[in-house]
């Protein structure tokens, strides 16, 4: 049996090396935008937060998370980036909900990947069905040779997962949300 001054130093060690966990920051999960959408797109400054949900905090004894905050921080941004975010609430001509529906994640390893599906939901502000309503996967690699420890290699994926999820938000909302206004449902 170890004794106890033996096991502090041990247990002090494994956590020097492991390091706590972090959770991903919104600031680098910001999706880069694509072309940015037209000025005569029917989106085009006229979409609000309705919120997200899904994500979950980290504990730092743990693994590095999503939480709902940060997300939505990062998808904010992103469709601001993009021209999409209304300038207020009572701008908006739409809604958009974000529901974080998976995020697999590996136990350990030297490049750690992480893949993140995320429903995306649009409807328009006076009711109706939805314009855009899909899951979303994207996948992103935190790599030895960006962190040492691996939770930080964790918490790296999980941010280049959520960024690369947002940007094919953005790529596949672009190609199937048509510029011309649809009439509003009854």
């Amino acid at each position: 049996m170890l004794k106890l001054p033996l096991r502090a130093v041990l247990v002090a060690c494994a956590l020097t090396l492991g390091g706590c966990a972090a959770g991903a920051r919104s600031e680098l999960m910001v999706a880069a935008a694509p072309t940015a959408f037209a000025a005569e797109h029917q989106l085009r400054n006229s979409v609000a937060m309705q919120g997200v949900q899904g994500g979950e905090d980290t504990n730092p004894l743990l693994s590095s998370n999503i939480a709902n905050d940060q997300f939505q921080a990062a998808l904010e941004q992103s469709m601001r980036n993009a021209g999409l975010l209304a300038s207020s609430d009572e701008a908006a001509r739409y809604r958009l909900s974000a529901s974080m529906q998976e995020l697999n994640q590996p136990m350990v390893g030297l490049d750690m990947s992480v893949t993140i599906t995320v429903r995306y939901t649009i409807t328009p502000v006076a009711g109706g069905a939805p314009i855009f309503d899909a899951p979303v996967r994207a996948t992103g690699v935190g790599r030895l040779s960006q962190a040492f420890a691996g939770t930080e290699r964790l918490r790296i994926a999980n941010e280049a997962a959520a960024r690369e999820n947002i940007a094919e938000f953005l790529r596949q909302l672009q190609a199937r949300v048509p510029a011309a206004s649809i009439a509003p449902v009854s």
